[in-house]
This record gives structure tokens, C-alpha cells and sequence, in this order.
């Protein structure tokens, strides 16, 4: 199975630039790389249009996808809006009712359960990209860079790596392939890659942090009172007090 990986822009294109400076093109190339490494692990062959921040025109692109005789085709790209309040997550085919559509459902579906953000379901375009590609092609926007909250999160490597999973696990659905994320060994959902999976393991070893029973941590969510009071009072207690 051959998978083309485009990170839309690059190079003296940079896309659509964020309120505080974020640029399109290093965002789609961060989470591209992640996207095809993860690809690659679950032994899929994969091409990336651009491995850097270069600019290449439109039909190149599609020249790479044809020429490497690809079975499915991703662009990724984040939105971008006139208006801040705009936000969420859309994915993009050529037409429906064929495996383009397929593949689009599969990735707007998991980058939704993994981003929490609003979903804008999946649509058609006549974009270049999807209409000169030989295989089944859409196009993922995973958030507005426009808006402030989600460029922040658009700049994030962990809410990067969030989008690669979730683009590689939709592509690995309709391929057949799975895509295994690596976890710590004591918390089942904190991705061994996290931002703060290092501070996350000795703490917990220290028995400062525990999970639920489950073995969640929850990474990601807001602290409470209460669980600050319980972690302050478990430092004490290793301190003697």
C-alpha cells in the first residue's frame, strides 16, 4: 500500500499566517512528518511531497502522487477565516460517493474523538490537488490558524501529534493497517512522546501522581482544587511532614 503524504505550502508560501505570527506551511510540515513516520512504523510505504520548507507548485505535487503510484493521496492544511470566532475541523474530497469520501469520513472522525474540536463534517472541493491526483485524494484543515485559541493549539507538538494520529489511524482504518500509538508503561493514555511524559513517569514512580482505575491519566485536562490539595499532600507526606 502506497501512501502520499502533502504538506500544503511552503518556502516563499507560507500559507495563511496566525494572529501572533504562526505560519500554515511549518505547521503542515510538522504534523505531515509525524503523520508519515507513524505510516511507516505499521509498514506502509510512504512519500512526502516536501520534506522541508520549500516551495513546490501545485502539479508537482500531483506529479509525485501519479508517478509513485499511490493508493490514497492526503493534503494537510490549516483554515483560516475572516472572522477570529471561526473554529474546528473540516476534511476534504472531490466528490462523494467513492473511496475519496471513504478516506475523508475515516480521518474528520478520528481527528474529532482526538481534538475536541468543532466538527465541521466532511465536504467537496475542486481543489487541484484533488482533482489531478489519479487515486482517491482529500484535503484535512486541522484547525483555524486565524483563530487565536487554535493557532496556539495549531503550535502545540502535542496537539500536533494528536492531528498526526488521528490522521494516520483514519488512514490506516480504510487501508487495514493499525496504527499503534506508544504509551507510557504505568498510563495508558499518555503518549510515550508527550510534552511532559518524562515529569509524568518519575512523579508517578515517586508515587506524587496516580491515575484513575482505569489507568488514565488524563494529561491534557484542567486540574482541580481538590487534586491540587491531594498532590501538595502527598509531596509532604514523601517530605515527612
Amino acid at each position: 500500500m502506497r501512501i502520499v503524504i502533502d504538506p500544503g505550502h511552503g518556502g516563499s508560501d507560507p500559507g495563511a499566517v496566525g494572529p501572533n505570527g504562526l505560519k500554515e506551511a511549518h505547521v503542515n510540515l510538522a504534523v505531515a512528518l509525524k503523520v508519515a513516520e507513524k505510516l511507516r512504523k505499521a509498514g506502509v510505504e510512504v512519500r512526502l511531497t516536501r520534506t522541508s520548507d520549500v516551495f513546490i507548485d501545485l502539479q508537482p505535487r500531483c506529479d509525485i502522487a501519479n508517478s509513485f503510484g499511490a493508493d490514497y493521496f492526503v493534503s494537510i492544511h490549516c483554515n483560516s477565516a475572516g472572522t477570529p470566532e471561526a473554529e474546528g475541523a473540516e476534511t476534504y474530497c472531490y466528490k462523494f460517493g467513492g473511496q475519496g469520501e471513504i478516506l475523508a469520513k475515516a480521518i474528520q472522525t478520528e481527528l474529532i474523538a482526538a481534538t475536541g474540536r468543532a466538527n465541521r463534517g466532511v465536504k467537496t472541493a475542486n481543489y487541484y490537488v484533488l482533482r489531478r491526483t489519479n487515486m482517491p485524494a482529500v484535503l484535512t484543515e486541522l484547525a483555524f490558524i486565524s483563530s487565536p485559541e487554535e493557532e496556539r493549539l495549531l503550535g502545540s507538538p502535542d496537539y500536533q501529534e494528536k492531528c498526526a494520529t488521528a490522521i494516520a489511524r483514519g488512514i490506516g482504518k480504510v487501508i487495514g493497517v493499525k496504527i499503534i500509538q506508544e504509551v507510557l508503561s504505568m498510563f495508558k493514555d499518555v503518549p510515550a512522546n508527550h510534552w511532559a511524559a518524562g515529569s509524568i513517569e518519575r512523579l508517578a514512580k515517586l508515587g506524587i501522581i496516580k491515575g484513575d482505575e482505569q489507568g488514565n491519566f488524563r494529561p491534557d485536562q484542567p486540574i482541580t482544587r481538590a487534586e491540587v490539595v491531594a498532590l501538595l499532600d502527598r509531596v509532604l507526606k514523601l517530605l515527612g511532614r
